[in-house]
Formats: C-alpha cells, sequence, structure tokens
C-alpha cells in the first residue's frame, strides 16, 4: 500500500512539474477615462477565436491579439451608481384591509395629481397606497404638504425606491 502512494505521489508530482506554464502572463491596465486594456498571449487569443468560431458558428476577423474598452466611470456624489433601487422614502396617502378600495384611492390619486408615481403594496395585513420616490424624509415633505390638501393623513415612510426617479 506504501508503494503505491509512493508511485502514485512520484507520478502526481512529475505531471505537475513537467507542464507547460504560461510564458506571457496575460495583463489588464486601467487607464486614464476608464479604458480597460487587456494584454494576451497570441496563441491564447487564436484558441478563443477558432473555440467562438466553431461553438457559435460566427467568422471572425480580428487577430489583434490586445482588446481595448470602454467603459462609463463612475460619479463617487452619485448615489445611484450601479444601483436601480435603494432604500428611500415614499409617501403613504391611504392604507386598508380592502383591495378595491386601495384601487380606487390610487386611481383618484392619479387623476388628482398626475405627476406622481404611485403603487399599491400589501403590507400585511393592509394594502398601502403609496406614491413618489424619495431620498430623504426632508424632501418628501414638500410634496406631502401638496397631498395634504386631499389626503389629510399623508406622511413619509422608509421603502425601497427606484432611484432614478427619486427627488
Amino acid at each position: 500500500m506504501k508503494i503505491v502512494k509512493k508511485i502514485l505521489t512520484f507520478v502526481f508530482l512529475t505531471i505537475i512539474f513537467q507542464g507547460k506554464a504560461q510564458i506571457n502572463v496575460d495583463t489588464v491596465r486601467i487607464e486614464d477615462a476608464g479604458k480597460i486594456s487587456i494584454e494576451m498571449d497570441p496563441e491564447i487569443a487564436k484558441f478563443i477565436n477558432n473555440k467562438e468560431n466553431t461553438s457559435c458558428a460566427v467568422v471572425r476577423t480580428t487577430t489583434k491579439p490586445t482588446t481595448t474598452t470602454t467603459r462609463p466611470r463612475n460619479n463617487p456624489s452619485d448615489p445611484c451608481a450601479g444601483k436601480t433601487q435603494m432604500p428611500g422614502y415614499k409617501i403613504q396617502v391611504y392604507y386598508s384591509k380592502n383591495r378595491a378600495q386601495a384601487d380606487r384611492v390610487k386611481r383618484e390619486f392619479e387623476a388628482n395629481f398626475p405627476s406622481f408615481s404611485t403603487e399599491i403594496v400589501y403590507m400585511s395585513p393592509d394594502y398601502r397606497v403609496l406614491v413618489g420616490d424619495y431620498f430623504t424624509k426632508s424632501s418628501a415633505n414638500t410634496d406631502i404638504r401638496k397631498i395634504k390638501s386631499k389626503y389629510n393623513s399623508a406622511f413619509a415612510i422608509q421603502y425601497r425606491i427606484l432611484c432614478r426617479r427619486a427627488k
């Protein structure tokens, strides 16, 4: 048993040390203006092109081993960078255990305030009519004052918001 282990270890080590190492190391550089440059061994590029051509049946005429693409730069002051939704605030204008009543209030609200986005959400045990998308509670206050002319019970609640629509 010990001899078999020694033989297997020897064979394993021999295979490892005799394997070819890649001579040209692939490199990825991020340059100014968000430009990404990828350099790779031409043999690898040729292999990838051959695989793409055979598996996708697409003929590629590119023989250039270096690929350059541009990605958009993230603005650090943009709270929505890379996000579609985030925690924020919505204005609750109505709640009820009856879905039909919540639908009625939603339609009525949309007729009175067409510029607001509205939705009905179920938060057990109630259906709630929520409007708007706000980053902060204070940014919702100006709209709450407008809405309270028709809906006295309007107030801001924490909820997930669609980032690009938020104020």
